[in-house]
C-alpha cells in the first residue's frame, strides 16, 4: 500500500511538471519518462499480445522487420477498434507492448535451435516448446496468454506453420509484409496474419449471413484471409463479443481470466416452416457470471462436419439473454449453405472472465424438412470417426453394444440429439463411474475409452 501511495504522489508531481514545461518535451529515452507512442491511436495495456519473432538458425530475420511489423500491427489494432465500435462495444482493441526507446511495438526475438526445414508446417508444438523454454528464463517479456508467432518466410521453398494453435497463432514475414503493400498485394499473407491472429484471440471460423455478405462483405474469420485489405471484410457481432472479454482487450487485468466454470444448457428447438425460421430458446446455469449467449449454426455440407469442415460454413449470432434464459429466431434464408445435410448447433456461454463453454447439439434437414434425430450415436474415435453405433432410447450392456457393432472400452465421441440424455458407465450393467451427456462431445477426455454400458433416456 505504501508503494502505491508513493507512485500516486509521483504521478501527480510529474503531471504538474509536464503541464508547466509542456513546450519542451525531450525525445523518448532516459530524460523523458513519458515517451511518445508510435501512433496517436496506439493502445497498450497491462496485459498485451506477445509478439514473437522466431528465427531458424539458417534463415535470418527479414530486413527492417521491427519497424514494418510494428506499423502493420498498429494498423490491425485500428481495424479491430473500428469493428468493435461498429458493433456497439466502443473503440476497444487488443493491447500491444511498447518499445519506448525505439518508439514502436516491442517484439520478442527468439533464435531457434534448428534449421528452417525442421520448422515445417507441422512443427507448431516444437516451436511453442522452445518459446516456453525462453519464457521460463525471460518471464518479464510476456504479459499475457496470447502469442502471435511470426517466422521469416522459408528460402528453400518449403512450408511453415500458418494457423491458430489455442491462444497462439503462426504467421509469415517477408519484405512485402507491410501496410504499404495492403491495397495492391497479390498475396494472402497479410490478411492471413490477421485471420490467424483472430484464432489466437479465441475466435472460431464463421461465415457471413446472406444479408451481411451483401452489405458488409466477407467475415474475417470466414474467408477474410483472402479478402481483407482488398475487398469489404468485417467482424460479426458474436466475434466482437468474444473479443470484448479477451485478456488483451482489458485496460485493467481480470483476476479470474479464463478460469474454469461448470455450466449446463437446456435448449428447446423447433422449426417454423411457414416463416422458414429455427426457433431456439432455453435456459442455462453457470457457477460464474455469463456475459453473452452466442449461437453458432454449422451446416455440415456433404458430411464435411466430421473433423473436416471446421466451422468454415457456420453462421453466428448473439441470442437475447434475460437472466438465465435465452431466445433467438434464426432465419434459414440467412445461412449461405443451407441444404439437405446435418447441422451442428453450438450454444456458447461467454463468461465475463472470457471463458467460453460450448454445448453442441445436432439436427438435420431431409428433403427440405427439418428433422430432429431420435437416436444417439457413439463413435470409436474423436470427432465422430471410426466405427459408429446408433442407439435409441433404452439400456445397453457390454454385450448389447458388441452385438450392435461396437466394442467395450472403445468410445471416444458421442452425438446426443436435442431432448435426449446419454449416460456412460465404466463397468457392465450400468455400474462403476458414470458420465452424463446432454449434448454432442467430440472427445470424451477423462472418460475416453472407458464406457462399458450405456443408458439413453429422454431429457
Amino acid at each position: 500500500m505504501k508503494t502505491l501511495c508513493k507512485w500516486t504522489l509521483s504521478a501527480v508531481l510529474w503531471s504538474v511538471l509536464l503541464f508547466t514545461f509542456s513546450c519542451d518535451v525531450p525525445p523518448a529515452g532516459e530524460d523523458n519518462p513519458f515517451p511518445e507512442t508510435p501512433d496517436p491511436g496506439f493502445v497498450t495495456h497491462p496485459e498485451n499480445l506477445n509478439v514473437v519473432y522466431f528465427v531458424p538458425n539458417d534463415n535470418p530475420e527479414v530486413a527492417d522487420y521491427k519497424d514494418r511489423l510494428s506499423e502493420l500491427l498498429i494498423y490491425f489494432q485500428d481495424y479491430i477498434k473500428s469493428e468493435m465500435d461498429r458493433n456497439g462495444f466502443g473503440e476497444k482493441t487488443f493491447g500491444l507492448p511498447l518499445d519506448s526507446v525505439n518508439n514502436r511495438v516491442k517484439l520478442i526475438t527468439i533464435y531457434g535451435e534448428h534449421d528452417q526445414a525442421t520448422y515445417d508446417y507441422g512443427s507448431g508444438s516444437t516451436i511453442i516448446n522452445e518459446i516456453n523454454a525462453y519464457k521460463a528464463s525471460h518471464p518479464g517479456e510476456f504479459t499475457s496468454q496470447h502469442n502471435l508467432i511470426i517466422l521469416p518466410q522459408r528460402t528453400d521453398g518449403g512450408s511453415q506453420p500458418f494457423y491458430g494453435w489455442g491462444r497462439s497463432c503462426f504467421a509469415v514475414d517477408n519484405p512485402n509484409i507491410s501496410v504499404e503493400e495492403i491495397p495492391s498485394t497479390s498475396s494472402n499473407l497479410i490478411a492471413g496474419m490477421l485471420h490467424e491472429l483472430g484464432h489466437g484471440l479465441n475466435l472460431a471460423h464463421n461465415k457471413a449471413t446472406v444479408s451481411d455478405q451483401q452489405t458488409l462483405g466477407t467475415s474475417l474469420m470466414g474467408s477474410g484471409n483472402y479478402t481483407w485489405g482488398r475487398e469489404a471484410t468485417f467482424i460479426p457481432p458474436a466475434d466482437c463479443a468474444i473479443l470484448n472479454r479477451n485478456q488483451v482487450f482489458q485496460s485493467n487485468p481480470v483476476s479470474d481470466i479464463y478460469g474454469g466454470a461448470t455450466t449446463t444448457v437446456t435448449p428447446v428447438l423447433s422449426y417454423d416452416d411457414m416463416n422458414d425460421v429455427i426457433q431456439l430458446s432455453g435456459t442455462f446455469t453457470s457457477d460464474k457470471p455469463v456475459s453473452k449467449v452466442l449461437v453458432w449454426l454449422d451446416p455440415n455440407v456433404n458430411g464435411e462436419g466430421s473433423g473436416v469442415n471446421k466451422d468454415y460454413n457456420s453462421v453466428s449470432w448473439i441470442a437475447n439473454k434475460n437472466n438465465n434464459s435465452f431466445q433467438i429466431d434464426i432465419p434459414i434464408g440467412e445461412i449461405q449453405d443451407h441444404g439437405d445435410w446435418p447441422y451442428e448447433l453450438k450454444i456458447k456461454l461467454l463468461l465475463e472472465n472470457g471463458t467460453i463453454k460450448t454445448h453442441t447439439y445436432s439436427f438435420e434437414f431431409v428433403n427440405g424438412e427439418y428433422t430432429q434425430n431420435t437416436k444417439a450415436g457413439v463413435f470409436q474415435h474423436s470427432s465422430y470417426n471410426g466405427w459408429g453405433v446408433e442407439l435409441e432410447v433404452g439400456s445397453y450392456s457390454t454385450n448389447d453394444l458388441i452385438t450392435l457393432g461396437g466394442l467395450d472400452n472403445d468410445i471416444s465421441s458421442v452425438k446426443v440429439p436435442l431432448g435426449l440424455k446419454v449416460t456412460l458407465y465404466s463397468e457392465d450393467n450400468f455400474t462403476g463411474e458414470s458420465y452424463e451427456l446432454t449434448g454432442d462431445v467430440s472427445f470424451l477426455s477423462s472418460f475416453n475409452d472407458k464406457a462399458s454400458s450405456i443408458i439413453v433416456s429422454e431429457n
